[in-house]
């Protein structure tokens, strides 16, 4: 762990950053968050889309150098969106048209990292989406939101043990606005995390 990190988790855990508003939840909140039973999950036994859900899951755990195609990326966001899976949107700062992770988010990543570290959710296969708002183009507006997922990943496999192929990091750039009606809205800029299969 570097110096940096050490001193941001001595900060959360002896001086309770993480209840502060430098936080917006706690780690228990996560928890439970990502964990609430939902009417319908993406691997519902005996469901049609059973099979066709485990193989999108099996490859995404498998990519390594591709990126994820825009057909997997949509195929995601469908059955992200119609199996009211467990999900929290957390306001993760980057440094300006950047990927590289701010001071300002270490405790909410922190906290984020001690949650999807906890027993119970263990087994789970989590997405961590990046979103936008709609300043730039398309095109740019995804990529950096692939490399600012990627960075979360990374920084939660680096910090907390987590297995790669638990965490599955993909860039949305402005195609999932939070706010339709306010494109360029603080609100659309967010990092989104999903549990998309729990054992």
């Amino acid at each position: 762990m570097n110096c940096l990190f050490r001193l941001v988790m001595a900060f959360v855990m002896v001086l309770g950053l993480a209840g502060a508003s430098a936080v917006a939840q706690t780690k228990d909140d996560l928890v439970r968050s990502l964990s609430k039973p939902k009417t319908r999950s993406i691997i519902p036994p005996g469901a049609e889309t059973t099979e066709r859900t485990r193989a999108l899951i099996d490859r995404l755990q498998n990519t390594t150098s591709r990126q994820i195609t825009v057909e997997e990326r949509a195929e995601i966001a469908e059955i992200t969106k119609e199996s009211d899976l467990p999900q929290i949107d957390l306001e993760i700062y980057f440094d300006y048209d950047s990927a590289d992770i701010a001071r300002q988010a270490l405790p909410t990543l922190v906290t984020l990292g001690q949650a999807l570290s906890d027993e119970a959710l263990s087994g789970s296969v989590f997405l961590i989406a990046g979103h936008t708002d709609a300043t730039g183009s398309d095109a740019y507006n995804r990529e950096l939101s692939d490399r600012r997922a990627a960075g979360v990943k990374g920084f939660l496999i680096e910090n907390f043990g987590l297995d790669a192929k638990a965490l599955i990091a993909v860039g949305y750039g402005e195609e999932q606005l939070k706010l339709p009606d306010a494109p360029l809205a603080g609100e659309n800029r967010r990092v989104q995390i999903v549990n998309l299969a729990a054992n």
